[in-house]
């Protein structure tokens, strides 16, 4: 009997979803088999309810409804506070490639045959290797959960001088690209 009653516990916390609110104000749900869907969260009376893609509903503790962590962490303001990195701030142009860095945001863009892709959005910086002069950056992301990342793209770019810089995230794929600072 006891097994039974354990066993319905542990089950009804597995298969119960997680809600998790981005800086965006989107809710999504982070499923048992690791995947995870947009819901819309809606208060009625006393109960909130979460409104899956499918049509289908269920209730959920407004604390199970937890807020994402913030986007800038302690790590990333150390980080962004590094001179190497404040070299990063200002507007950079290559071959197929261009960066524009402020304080909170980036806009990233590359050509793609005929077409232009665009990322616009926070930039936080992951790790910085000082003697190599490596950046390693998410940029345009929706939210961060621990180790999972929400939209963006992770960028490795190395600081050749305060007028040049390269972005070596495809360098093992033989793309190097070679950025100057637009003044």
């Amino acid at each position: 009997m006891r097994k039974v009653i354990i066993s319905s516990i542990l089950g009804a916390l597995l298969f119960a979803g997680n809600y998790i609110t981005l800086d965006n104000g989107k809710v999504i749900e982070l499923k048992p088999d690791g995947t995870w869907q947009e819901v819309k969260v809606v208060k009625k009376g006393n109960e909130t309810l979460a409104i899956k893609p499918d049509g289908t509903w269920e209730k959920v503790e407004a604390t199970k409804v937890e807020a994402a962590n913030k986007l800038v962490t302690a790590v990333d303001k150390k980080y962004k506070d590094s001179p190497l990195v404040k070299t990063l701030l200002g507007k950079w142009q290559g071959d197929e490639i261009s960066y524009t860095f402020t304080i909170d945001k980036v806009t990233f863009k590359q050509k793609d045959g005929h077409h232009i892709r665009t990322l616009t959005g926070k930039w936080m910086v992951d790790n910085v290797d000082p003697k190599k002069k490596i950046i390693s950056l998410d940029i345009a992301q929706g939210a961060k959960l621990g180790f999972i990342t929400f939209g963006g793209e992770l960028r490795k770019i190395r600081v050749v001088d305060n007028n040049t810089i390269e972005d070596i995230t495809d360098m093992y794929n033989g793309k190097v690209y070679t950025l100057h600072r637009v003044k």
